[in-house]
């Protein structure tokens, strides 16, 4: 089973809430949740329905909060929350595959609704992420117009930013701001 997969499947939804950067939330219409899941999610685009949308929401919402728990460095509040998604969204295990050469573990069915499918596999996922990596490894962006959230699966335990994007304009300003207090320089923020 590929927990990682099903982890980024809750860092991506945490990091679809609006903010400073982008305004847009995938989760106000059907119209642009599919949009979003075609770039990530394409199997699950055609099964999308509008009642997908408020279940998902209140995940983001209850995945937000495990995030802002590590990130306070309460590993207890944060269970707390991943505990209580698991109860939400029990997984339900299935064996899945195409013959003897990959069959493979599900979270969740992939005939009930979308909602059911991507939060079954989010909370799993988190879920192991937490026991395997950590709640130090749990990131929110550096950028605090950003509402981005990472998994930190860095060497030295180093990441700082939801994404390449956010360290370049992190370094971006921070280069503006040494050339304008007049130090130049060329130097960068880690990501």
């Amino acid at each position: 089973m590929d927990f990682d997969s099903y982890a980024q499947l809750g860092v991506d939804l945490v990091s679809s809430e609006p903010d400073a950067f982008d305004a847009t939330d995938p989760l106000a219409g059907l119209d642009e949740f599919r949009a979003w899941l075609g770039e990530r999610r394409w199997w699950m685009v055609d099964r999308a329905r509008a009642a997908d949308l408020a279940p998902l929401a209140e995940l983001r919402a209850g995945l937000r909060a495990v995030f802002d728990a590590a990130r306070s460095g309460d590993s207890a509040e944060a269970v707390r929350h991943l505990n209580d998604q698991l109860t939400r969204h029990e997984p339900r295990a299935s064996i899945s595959g195409h013959g003897d050469a990959d069959w493979h573990l599900h979270v969740a069915s992939a005939e009930g609704p979308v909602a059911d499918e991507y939060a079954a596999g989010a909370v799993m996922g988190l879920t192991m992420a937490f026991l395997d990596l950590g709640r130090e490894r749990f990131g929110t962006c550096a950028d605090e117009r950003c509402r981005g959230v990472f998994l930190d699966t860095s060497r030295n335990r180093s990441r700082r930013y939801c994404s390449d994007r956010c360290a370049t304009r992190a370094n971006v300003a921070a280069l503006r701001r040494r050339r304008a207090e007049g130090g130049g320089g060329d130097g960068g923020v880690a990501t």
